[in-house]
């Protein structure tokens, strides 16, 4: 399965392509998956971990355009949008 992974500050930095294909060898992951996946594998790329120490997820996400739930089953071809959640003081 081929997804295309677009990510949006502070995962990617000015410069820095936002969009990357992602392969899998699996025929449908959730959304839940899909973020631990790219937190062990992505690590120096996205600087912060998509899921915290509780196993909650620090960002949002969308599928092709849509918010989308965690246990939500991606397909071949999906475009999966990264949004982290902003906090301020």
């Amino acid at each position: 399965m081929k997804l295309t992974i677009k990510l949006l500050p502070p995962y990617v930095k000015k410069g820095d392509p936002d969009e990357h294909t992602l392969g899998l060898d699996a025929r449908s992951v959730t959304i839940e998956q899909l973020a631990g996946h790219l937190s062990l594998e992505w690590q120096g790329r996205l600087g912060y971990p998509l899921i915290d120490n509780s196993g909650l997820l620090t960002a949002e996400f969308m599928v092709n355009g849509s918010h989308a739930s965690t246990d939500r089953l991606l397909q071949d071809g999906d475009m999966v949008t990264v949004i982290p959640y902003i906090c301020g003081g």
